[in-house]
């Protein structure tokens, strides 16, 4: 890749690279996964527009601490900054709606 106008990156091979919806929302979630501190199964993302930008919506449970909404908070920008990092696209919005918390040493019910 060569450097071009502006410090944007060009490449000797033509077209694009284009992100499914579906990519978008897996590395959403695996992103999501990682800030709240629990598995991506347990996650629910939906991915629109804002403005031109991406938005994510969030829904899942949070893994304990002791401030839960500063927690959530913090996740929330960490996981448009990743998300924006990681596809190349500006993220608008990430709204969390916690559903939940999961313990670290969670004991199966039988």
């Amino acid at each position: 890749m060569n450097a071009g106008p502006e410090g944007v990156h060009t490449s000797a091979v033509p077209g694009r690279v284009e992100i499914t919806a579906r990519a978008l929302t897996t590395l959403a979630r695996a992103a999501s996964a990682e800030r709240l501190g629990v598995p991506a199964k347990r996650l629910r993302i939906d991915v629109g527009d804002h403005a031109g930008s991406l938005a994510l919506d969030v829904t899942g449970p949070i893994r304990e601490q002791p401030d839960i909404l500063s927690a959530a908070s913090r996740a929330a920008d960490a996981i448009k900054a990743r998300v924006s990092e990681l596809s190349g696209r500006q993220v608008g919005s990430a709204h969390i709606e916690l559903t939940g918390i999961v313990r670290e040493h969670e004991d199966r019910v039988r």
